[in-house]
């Protein structure tokens, strides 16, 4: 229970050399798509969302 500060990582694990088979799909040990981290939050934090920050969708 109580209030928790996440933060959302997204990854371009395509970017990582060796991270794709020859069909482009992700190959065991990979990085994931994303990481989250969840902490408590701060005392005296009382904004809790600071930026929504988006990005385009990859064509296809």
């Amino acid at each position: 229970m109580g209030r928790y500060a996440v933060v959302v990582h997204l990854i371009d694990w395509q970017a990582e050399s060796g991270s794709q088979d020859e069909a482009g799909r992700p190959v065991p040990g990979a990085l994931p798509d994303f990481v989250v981290l969840i902490n408590p939050a701060q005392p005296g934090l009382e904004t809790l969302r600071t930026a929504v920050h988006t990005f385009e969708a990859p064509n296809g």
